[in-house]
């Protein structure tokens, strides 16, 4: 049938309407179908119409993953409406546009038709949509995990959504800004907006993006090691996404869930959340960053499990996702599973060779927690030499303690712990026993200095002792010095409530007969009896679970404990102390410390203060560690500019950070055979501290020292192998090393 041209233009604006409302109603192939059995009106009615046509069916296509289909008509649609001179139609024209050729890969065009939709929005006074399109460009800035650029778009829309007064739309933004300091590692950026997000969005009752906050938030407390919470959470979310029926967000959030649970050891609960999240993930395709993520998270299971044909099968598919959609971070997390695959099978060689490729892959996306989790792996797979094991290690704590990540950092240094004590063994260490006295609390901090001499007389009175303080402040080790003072030759026993899962934690304490339960094969002295006349400390007590602080009371007030599987009571004494980072009295009243016990473990309390409270402990012990890590002699004195540079230091991980930058620092003295200690502080520090003084050439030339200093530790002295993690040729390294005066021993430990 013919129609005129305002026939033509009153059905072509009723096709319009009407495929807005199938979009509404998100039935993008309703839309599609429609504008097929209505195309001939473009030609035949022309104008602003049909450009609004072809833009809602450009609209439909991409919902339908047809990009090809969507950039086509898109373009026919650019030119309509730049005929038509119609600014804020062109504007969410290019919006559209840039959308579909960002996944089509062509991230440059994308990025320009972006930036032209925001440039007209702009210039024609649209803020809503300025808003937009900068935050799509943010988006877009993420998948090239060009996070600066990100944050910057970000910000950008944030203050045009604060003008518009649109609560929703900022809240939105700061969950993206969140998800991006999640990404490269700022967790305590992260939580700071992710936080105002969730609260933000229960306020305006936004439902769906309550639950994505939630989701997000979740991660971050999984990544800081906040188990507990993080489950909660994750859990409450979980139930939220199904009921809004959101099967992307119930694929990611089962993802997270698997993730916490193969962290906690319980792998058949990991794999139900991971085979569920990828059933879910392919309705949305095969080959996604999702379902790489989570084929990846399950070949971890597989390997945890020992099923390590199942866990090559599953890594292989997650690589060839990451590799068929040049995801560098999945790229680099798959290789790193590989590694550890390799390791198993005692290809060592091979794994070495993953490990240094997935680290250097992860650098590259530019993703910290990640090469992190890369860093831990490589330092525990006893892979590599002691000094290149505790270098990745150190890295990693690093930065688990820069973000104040508790959780993670008990993790690394249980890890580097361990690799201390095949070398020299340590006292205090989880479950050990300890009965050698003649240990001392370095201070010079007044408040630690009265406590300290006050001590023999709590011991005498028979009195518990709780420490409070941040992580790495030396709760541990005053707990040391207390059992030296009043029963020095008696037994210390110490264990970490944080390391052991619950339902572990009971029998170690009590003990157990055999029978008492599944792989009870035999008769277990628990650490309350192991104790017995001597001094047992409790570290981490506020994450002790509650049931179990329940019969922990009843012990503690009987005096007597009873081993699981048996019937009779067992009287002990102890000198009891317990250690904890967190805030018990706030515990009390969230319900989730008894009260009693907190009452009975407080007869005598005392906060120790964090280092940063403390600079005049700093010279003292940084004295003390580098005699005993053989960097200084006897009354040698400290060289005044390494003294100054660890004064300034703020120590957000405390003595124990200290303690491992001097180890640090011996690791990269025995790698150089006559490097000067303070230039070798320098790369120690690396970012941690302030712009020194000095001109750009001193400061510019004091960055590339400790950049070489670096790849040569990673290198494990090897002159090619750090050429290559620089991206330089070998003999510029050579030149540089000859230029700086650095030189290295005649045969290198692999």
């Amino acid at each position: 049938m013919t129609r005129d041209t305002n026939t033509g233009v009153e059905f072509c604006e009723a096709v319009v309407h009407f495929m807005d409302r199938l979009m509404a109603d998100r039935d993008f192939a309703g839309a599609a179908r429609y504008y097929e059995s209505n195309r001939d009106l473009v030609d035949a009615a022309g104008g602003k119409w049909a450009a609004m046509m072809l833009h809602q069916a450009a609209r439909a296509y991409a919902s339908l993953a047809d990009y090809q289909s969507s950039l086509k008509l898109a373009r026919i649609a650019q030119s309509r409406a730049a005929k038509e001179g119609d600014n804020l139609l062109l504007a969410e024209i290019f919006l559209t546009l840039a959308g579909a050729l960002r996944d089509l890969g062509e991230a440059k065009e994308a990025e320009r038709a972006f930036r032209d939709a925001e440039s007209i929005f702009r210039r024609n006074d649209c803020l809503e949509g300025q808003s937009r399109a900068l935050n799509l460009l943010a988006g877009l800035f993420y998948r090239q995990h060009e996070h600066k650029n990100a944050l910057s778009a970000l910000m950008d829309a944030i203050t045009i959504a604060r003008r518009l007064g649109d609560r929703k739309k900022l809240a939105f933004m700061l969950g993206n800004i969140g998800r991006i300091h999640t990404f490269i590692g700022n967790l305590a950026d992260a939580k700071k907006h992710l936080k105002l997000n969730l609260d933000l969005s229960r306020e305006l009752g936004d439902a769906a993006e309550e639950a994505r906050a939630g989701i997000a938030l979740g991660y971050v407390l999984l990544q800081e090691g906040e188990y507990q919470e993080a489950e909660a959470l994750l859990t409450s979310s979980l139930r939220q996404v199904r009921a809004l029926s959101n099967r992307r967000n119930e694929a990611i959030c089962l993802s997270y869930l698997g993730e916490l649970h193969y962290r906690t050891n319980s792998l058949p609960e990991a794999e139900d959340a991971l085979r569920s999240a990828l059933d879910i993930a392919g309705e949305f395709g095969s080959t996604t960053s999702l379902t790489g993520r989570i084929m990846r998270h399950l070949a971890q299971v597989k390997m945890m499990s020992g099923q390590k044909v199942q866990a090559r099968r599953m890594a292989s598919k997650a690589m060839t996702v990451a590799r068929e959609i040049g995801d560098k971070v999945e790229i680099g997390a798959a290789l790193k599973i590989k590694a550890g695959l390799a390791a198993l099978d005692g290809r060592d060689d091979e794994a070495r060779q993953l490990f240094v490729e997935a680290l250097s892959t992860l650098d590259e996306a530019g993703v910290r927690l990640e090469k992190a989790d890369a860093q831990v792996a490589a330092g525990r797979s006893g892979l590599f030499s002691t000094r290149q094991s505790m270098t990745y290690l150190f890295r990693a704590e690093e930065l688990f303690s820069r973000n104040k990540v508790s959780g993670r950092l008990r993790e690394i240094e249980k890890e580097i712990s361990e690799i201390e004590s095949r070398q020299t063994p340590r006292a205090g260490t989880k479950g050990a026993v300890n009965i050698e006295g003649g240990v001392d609390f370095i201070t010079a901090c007044p408040e630690i200095a009265t406590f300290k001499d006050q001590l023999a007389a709590i011991g005498r009175a028979d009195l518990p002792v709780l420490l409070t303080g941040e992580t790495g402040v030396g709760k541990d080790h005053l707990a040391r010095y207390f059992h030296s003072i009043v029963r020095p030759s008696t037994p210390y026993v110490a264990i970490n409530c944080a390391s052991v899962p619950g339902t572990l934690l009971e029998s170690e304490l009590f003990g157990y007969h055999r029978g008492a339960f599944t792989g009870a094969d035999s008769q277990k002295k628990g650490l309350l009896l192991a104790a017995n006349g001597g001094v047992l400390l409790l570290d981490e007590i506020g994450d002790m679970p509650i049931d179990l602080q329940t019969k922990l009371l009843g012990v503690l007030e009987s005096r007597t404990v009873t081993p699981l599987g048996s019937i009779h009571e067992v009287e002990f004494d102890v000198k009891l102390v317990a250690a904890t980072n967190k805030d018990l009295e706030t515990m009390v009243e969230a319900g989730s410390f008894r009260r009693d016990l907190y009452y009975r473990l407080s007869g005598m309390t005392f906060h120790m203060p964090p280092l940063r409270e403390r600079k005049e402990d700093v010279p003292l012990l940084l004295k003390h560690f580098m005699n005993r890590n053989g960097l200084l002699e006897g009354n040698q004195p400290v060289p005044e500019e390494i003294l100054r540079r660890f004064v300034e230091y703020d120590w957000p991980g405390n003595t124990r950070e200290l303690a491992n930058k001097v180890k640090r620092l011996e690791v990269m003295k025995d790698m150089v055979a006559d490097g000067d200690l303070v230039e070798l502080s320098n790369a120690v520090f690396g970012a941690d501290m302030p712009e020194q003084a000095g001109s750009l050439f001193d400061r510019v030339e004091q960055f590339e020292r400790q950049l070489l200093l670096e790849a040569l530790v990673t290198a494990g002295g090897n002159k090619s192998a750090a050429a290559r993690i620089l991206g330089i040729h070998e003999a510029t390294v050579r030149t540089k090393l000859k230029r700086y005066g650095i030189s290295l021993p005649m045969e290198m430990p692999s």
